[in-house]
């Protein structure tokens, strides 16, 4: 018997199962300080991988017409290749060690492979609607009733988090879902009171909340 439950798409319903997971590890970040071996393999090797194709997905469905000159030059500047400096302290050397580890672990690479060549890919159909998706789930997200709210710490509710007005304050906020699960994966998560954590745990909650009424409104 078909499960009366699932969407009938198996990406939708990866999806779905996907961010209830990952909400509910944000939950333990909170309250254990931190995840075990499994479950932050669960967000390097799952949900990291969906949020790299929302950032796919945005970057095939910018236009240039979309942004004015300013956005623009800031959006190139977003370019990991363009901004970012050497490491200049222990801690930011172990932290890059760290990641090229887990880059390399997601890509099937060693270390001593050197780094992956650059690709350019169009953005698949999958990207696109992970976009629109999470578009919908940020917009969604301070109109989320308190009562509803399941942050476990602080302030619980999201009416103060604003949805994204362009290009370039969705490019952040994208980037930093990204930022806060790489942090949780190599064990330097952000403190629950830290409003970009609070930002990401909203999303994933947002996001579990809206379920399959998501791509309704992305449509």
């Amino acid at each position: 018997m078909a499960d009366l439950d699932g969407s009938g798409f198996t990406h939708l319903d990866r999806m779905l199962a996907l961010v209830r997971r990952t909400r509910e590890l944000l939950d333990r970040v909170v309250d254990e300080g931190g995840l075990g071996a499994e479950d932050a393999a669960f967000l390097e090797r799952t949900t990291l991988p969906h949020v790299e194709g929302i950032q796919t997905g945005f970057h095939g469905w910018l236009r240039s017409e979309g942004a004015d000159a300013a956005e623009l030059r800031y959006l190139l500047l977003q370019v990991a290749s363009m901004r970012v400096t050497p490491a200049r302290s222990d801690a930011d050397r172990a932290a890059e060690i760290s990641e090229a580890a887990a880059e390399a672990r997601l890509a099937g690479r060693s270390l001593a492979d050197g780094p992956e060549p650059t690709r350019l890919s169009a953005a698949e159909p999958w990207h696109l609607a992970a976009l629109h998706h999470a578009r919908v789930v940020l917009a969604f997200m301070p109109r989320i009733p308190d009562g509803d709210v399941r942050f476990p710490s602080g302030r619980r509710t999201y009416v103060d988090i604003p949805t994204p007005r362009g290009p370039a304050e969705l490019a952040d906020r994208i980037a930093e879902l990204e930022a806060e699960l790489w942090k949780a994966v190599t064990g330097r998560s952000s403190a629950p009171v830290d409003p970009a954590f609070r930002r990401t745990y909203g999303f994933f909650d947002a996001a579990d909340r809206l379920g399959v009424r998501a791509f309704r409104g992305a449509a």
